[in-house]
């Protein structure tokens, strides 16, 4: 039992310790904060300026059909529409501030009433290979949508769609993971790392190895230290991800399990 209760001491004193040093280096504290969020930063900004292909259309018939040939291509989830004339879209592609032109020919309604063939003219500036890609799968997508609306009685097959979750995760929700993954990697090995460099730079290192104390009780202590350390941090990182971007865990259990588990690997590497 007073063996027991010897290394308890060790390891609170070892924790003790660390944490007061960790505190006078506010700067790591810091950095195991912003360096997290800045990724979320850069990927918001990857986000923004590129989630979806930029697209003008050129309407050269506003019939309703291709009305509704507009509508399908708007909920095709890989276009960023917008109406140009056909001077306005050359320009913009040009330019490279789009990625594609749509034209919708002037006879499109005509056609669609006559049964005939619809040529729809699609340039794309290939020099983007996932937007173009995006193009080349959303435009398929947009006719076979816009057939099942228009006529349903031509198209024969349908998709029946049963999603896992109620409603879809946007990418900056989808990446709160990653997020959270980086803040406990970040945290768990600057504590860790500089409490066992701060040993060295001190000339401490030695006293601990001379020390009659047992090395695992003054490992624990520290990992403990650098635990609470991190741990303060990972959880202005969660807050900002709940609070802001507005990712709520749906399983608290696993969130904090997870978050202890990987803490406490990456506190072991360091």
């Amino acid at each position: 039992m007073q063996e027991l209760l010897y290394t308890l001491r060790v390891i609170w004193a070892c924790a003790k310790k660390d944490i007061k040093s960790a505190l006078t280096e506010r700067v790591f504290i810091i950095i195991s904060v912003f360096l997290p969020l800045n990724f979320l930063v850069l990927f918001s900004l990857f986000v923004l300026g590129g989630g979806a292909a930029p697209t003008a259309v050129v309407m050269q018939d506003t019939g309703p059909y291709a009305q509704q040939f507009y509508t399908a291509m708007s909920h095709a989830h890989s276009f960023r529409l917008q109406q140009a004339t056909a001077s306005a879209a050359h320009t913009l592609i040009e330019t490279g501030r789009i990625v594609a032109v749509v034209t919708v020919p002037a006879d499109f309604d005509t056609r669609i009433q006559n049964n005939q063939p619809i040529q729809v003219d699609v340039q794309v500036n290939n020099l983007n290979t996932d937007f173009t890609n995006d193009i080349r799968r959303a435009v398929p997508l947009s006719i076979t949508t816009f057939y099942a609306k228009a006529f349903p009685h031509l198209v024969n097959i349908t998709t029946s769609e049963h999603d896992l979750y109620v409603q879809d995760t946007d990418y900056i929700p989808y990446l709160a993971v990653s997020i959270l993954v980086i803040a406990l990697v970040v945290g768990g090995l600057i504590q860790s790392g500089t409490a066992a460099a701060r040993e060295w730079e001190n000339a401490t290192m030695k006293e601990l190895l001379l020390s009659p104390a047992s090395r695992s009780a003054m490992v624990v202590g520290k990992m403990l230290a650098a635990f609470i350390m991190s741990l303060s941090s990972v959880i202005v990182v969660l807050a900002v991800l709940i609070i802001i971007i507005g990712v709520h865990p749906a399983h608290w259990g696993e969130v904090i399990g997870f978050t202890a588990l990987t803490l406490a690997i990456f506190i072991a590497f360091g």
